[in-house]
C-alpha cells in the first residue's frame, strides 16, 4: 500500500516554465537525497518523476491529484482521501526519506516514456534502512509541453531491453 502511495503521489503542477536547481541537471542516474528533492518541474519525464517525491515530501495533494493524465483523476483522489489526511500520511512518511534513483529510461512511443526507478526510507529500527529494490516503473505521458503521470507498469526482466541505462 505505502509502494502504491508513494508511486500515485504525483508529478509536477502544470507549468510552462522549467524550474531547475543545481541538482536537476544531474537527475539521471543520481541519488537525490532529501536536501536536493525539489519541484523539478515537468518539462521532461525525469524532472516529473522527481516532483512527485517532492509533491509527497510536502503534502501537496492538489499538485499531486493535477499532476496526473485526466483520466486518473478520480482515482488518484481515491487513492488519499481528503487533503488532511493526505497531508499527514505524506509528512510522516517522508520524514524518513532517504533518496531516488531513476536507473533506466524506455522511450515507448514520441509522447510516452517509462522510467525505473528506485527510493530509500529509514525504518523504524535504528541502523536500518528499507531500500525498495524491487524494479519500479512508472509511465509518464506528454501533454503538450508538459509530462503528466499515467499509470505504474509492472516491471519484467524483459522491460530492460531497449531501455537507456542512466548513467552511474
Amino acid at each position: 500500500m505505502f509502494l502504491a502511495a508513494l508511486l500515485f503521489s504525483g508529478c509536477s503542477h502544470s507549468s510552462s516554465e522549467a524550474r531547475t536547481t543545481p541538482a536537476t541537471a544531474s537527475i539521471k542516474g543520481q541519488l537525490i537525497g532529501p536536501s536536493q528533492l525539489v519541484d523539478a518541474g515537468n518539462m521532461t519525464p525525469e524532472a516529473a518523476l522527481e516532483s512527485i517525491f517532492w509533491a509527497s515530501a510536502n503534502g501537496n495533494y492538489d499538485t499531486v491529484v493535477d499532476a496526473y493524465i485526466p483520466q486518473m483523476r478520480k482515482e488518484v483522489e481515491g487513492w488519499y482521501g481528503n487533503k488532511t489526511k493526505f497531508i499527514a500520511g505524506q509528512q510522516r512518511k517522508f520524514a524518513k526519506f532517504k533518496g531516488l534513483q531513476i536507473v533506466a529510461r524506455k522511450a515507448v512511443a514520441d509522447d510516452k516514456v517509462e522510467l525505473k526507478y528506485y527510493f530509500e526510507f529509514q525504518n523504524q529500527l535504528p541502523g536500518q534502512t528499507r531500500t525498495n529494490r524491487d524494479d519500479q516503473v512508472i509511465s509518464l505521458v506528454k501533454m503538450g509541453s508538459t509530462w503528466k503521470c499515467g499509470n505504474k507498469v509492472s516491471y519484467t526482466t524483459n522491460w530492460d531491453e531497449g531501455s537507456q541505462p542512466e548513467p552511474n
